[in-house]
């Protein structure tokens, strides 16, 4: 049972007063003193949080209780959608608000090739910038022509974004596209055409790298569309985030796109406290070895505007990386067959929170549960009953399903690394970072270009 806030206090403090008054009775005082302090911090702090902490919603769409399903394969396809108490809406707007500076056409750490289906980088000799297409505009990149850029870091950006936009829900959740580098850009508002996404984002990579890291920039432009002050067609009942990938750390508008300068940091940090008091998460992904030598940005962003914060040691792990962020703070789903006890044999939990599995069967009756675990630990869960029966017919969308999973496990088995190791490399890298970002930006350094 969950209690309204101001009940709940009102509780806590009757129940420590009694409390109080019960153990004075039979103790001396030192002790009893000692004893209702810690007894008084234990309940109004850790307690009320494990008692009346909010459920994760789990509701599994397909099958529908109750199915009778007959089809050749052993396993079925679940398909539902989870959440916490505070993204109780099915409805997403994420924008991604990606680094182009000129620094993002270093190596990524691993040679992508062909495994992340990318297009030709500056066009088919490799070379060359062509003008790049913007939304209500356009603008024209010049300097250099550089080298062909499908192991680059933008590479690696550009295929962790369209990696994640196969998983996600287009029918609920809408997607959008920034980039920054001496000024940001709206490549593509919100919207439900996945398609034009990934267009925008193979026009990204053909463009280039080009340019200082105007970070501040991005985070206000993705703010006002976010807000539906921009081309973005407001929605109010959405859960509203920014992905924001960089390989570095601000370098204007103070800076002039050479150094980076305190006042950047701060003005980025002071932009994502904004979002964060409009509501709006900023996840913030710091790729390669300069952005984790000067995390204070990167990491401030994340704190202040409520977000998570992500190191990525080596860039090219952001395939991998990216979606394990959830914007609906569920972070653990498990499907099982009560009835037989077996788990699914594959399952994908998409940061809009939607999830599917393929879950085998046993003839007859079959109970299916799926438990979900938000970040505070709590679980929350949903079961159905089907009817299965094995037929002649074969489920085209259980095939598709597995055939793009067998896909996505590919990308990341090229990376040469496991999920754990990965996560174990996060992990040392927020302490790491945490550290470096109490220590005073770097007084000036050259920005490759």
């Amino acid at each position: 049972m969950i209690f309204p806030g101001s009940f709940t206090v009102y509780w806590n403090r009757v129940i420590c007063f009694i409390c109080h008054h019960v153990v004075m009775r039979f103790m001396t005082f030192t002790r009893a003193r000692m004893f209702v302090s810690c007894f008084s911090l234990f309940w109004l702090f850790l307690f009320p949080f494990r008692l009346w902490a909010a459920e994760p919603s789990v509701r599994i769409h397909s099958p529908k209780d109750g199915s009778r399903i007959v089809q050749d394969q052993d396993s079925i396809l679940i398909s539902g959608k989870v959440s916490t108490q505070g993204a109780r809406t099915p409805n997403a707007d994420i924008f991604f608000v990606v680094d182009v500076s000129g620094s993002t056409a270093n190596y990524a750490g691993v040679d992508l090739g062909d495994s992340a289906d990318l297009p030709l980088a500056g066009g088919p000799s490799g070379w060359g910038r062509p003008q790049i297409s913007i939304f209500g505009g356009g603008f024209g990149m010049s300097g250099p022509p550089i080298r062909n850029l499908r192991n680059s870091i933008l590479a690696a950006e550009v295929a962790a974004a369209r990696r994640l936009l196969s998983q996600l829900n287009p029918q609920t959740t809408r997607v959008g596209l920034i980039i920054f580098s001496e000024d940001a850009k709206l490549l593509k508002p919100l919207t439900h055409e996945f398609q034009q996404v990934k267009q925008a984002l193979d026009e990204v990579l053909m463009a280039g790298p080009y340019g200082g890291t105007n970070m501040v920039a991005g985070i206000r432009l993705g703010i006002k569309e976010l807000a539906g002050l921009g081309l973005s067609e407001r929605r109010a009942d959405a859960v509203k985030v920014q992905f924001l990938l960089t390989d570095g750390f601000p370098t204007l508008p103070i800076g002039g796109g050479k150094r980076a300068t305190l006042e950047d940091t701060n003005l980025a940090i002071g932009a994502a406290r904004l979002s964060g008091k409009a509501g709006f998460k900023i996840h913030v992904f710091a790729l390669g070895e300069e952005a984790l030598s000067s995390p204070a940005a990167a990491v401030g962003i994340a704190r202040e505007s409520g977000g998570i914060y992500t190191p990525v040691v080596r860039a090219a792990d952001i395939l991998s990386v990216l979606e394990n962020i959830s914007v609906v703070g569920v972070d653990y789903v498990e499907a099982v067959n009560a009835t037989t006890g077996q788990k699914a044999l594959q399952l994908r939990l998409a940061a809009d929170g939607f999830f599917s599995a393929a879950l085998p069967m046993a003839d007859g009756l079959n109970r299916i549960q799926v438990l979900a675990r938000g970040s505070d630990g709590v679980t929350g869960r949903d079961s159905i009953s089907v009817y299965y029966q094995r037929g002649d017919q074969r489920s085209v969308e259980l095939e598709v399903f597995l055939e793009k999973e067998k896909n996505l496990k590919l990308e990341v088995e090229r990376l040469g690394k496991g999920r754990e190791e990965m996560q174990r490399e996060v992990e040392r890298g927020r302490e790491d970072s945490l550290r470096r970002s109490q220590e005073p930006a770097p007084k000036s350094g050259t920005v490759p270009r």
